[in-house]
């Protein structure tokens, strides 16, 4: 995917992304090393059904529950075909939304207009011609102010963590 595909990918899907994991587990970070940036991807050797139920798993390990789910993908080729643009974007596409009922409360005490970025989403998807390849992707909570530091960091810690255990459920 070139540098233009990954900022549309982050601007249609609202997604930022991820630190680095170790070697060999995840091959792909946009806009890599830059805390500022709103987008970093990860990946995994797997299947997208896999990937997703293990993404499902890692919420309710903590106790979250789905609020919701987009199907970006299938959106996409839906609105492609009125369009009459025919070409393939993802193989499938989809971004789970949920809460953290303490976290959630947590940044929002430190101050409201981090309403914005709740609920929490990761998009789990695929590339045409990448099969065996699934990426997943979240929204980094970027503020200037250094109001509610402690609350972003929370949130940042909070996807990290799911994201990095859905990767370890795929390479166990």
């Amino acid at each position: 995917m070139n540098a233009i595909g990954k900022r549309l990918f982050a601007l249609v899907c609202l997604l930022p992304a991820l630190a680095a994991f170790p070697a060999g587990h995840c091959v792909q970070a946009a806009f890599a090393g830059e805390d500022r940036d709103p987008v970093v991807i990860r990946s995994v050797s797997g299947d997208f059904d896999s990937v997703w139920e293990d993404l499902k798993t890692a919420l309710g390990d903590r106790g979250l529950v789905v609020s919701s789910v987009s199907h970006v993908g299938e959106m996409l080729d839906r609105t492609g075909k009125a369009l009459g643009r025919t070409k393939k974007i993802f193989g499938r596409a989809r971004v789970l939304e949920f809460c953290s009922a303490v976290v959630s409360r947590d940044m929002m005490e430190k101050d409201p207009h981090f309403i914005a970025f709740c609920p929490y989403q990761i998009a789990v998807y695929t590339l045409p011609g990448q099969e065996g390849k699934v990426y997943l992707s979240y929204r980094r909570f970027i503020w200037n102010d250094e109001s509610g530091k402690s609350a972003r960091a929370e949130v940042e810690k909070l996807l990290r963590g799911i994201v990095r255990d859905v990767i370890k459920m795929q390479t166990e």
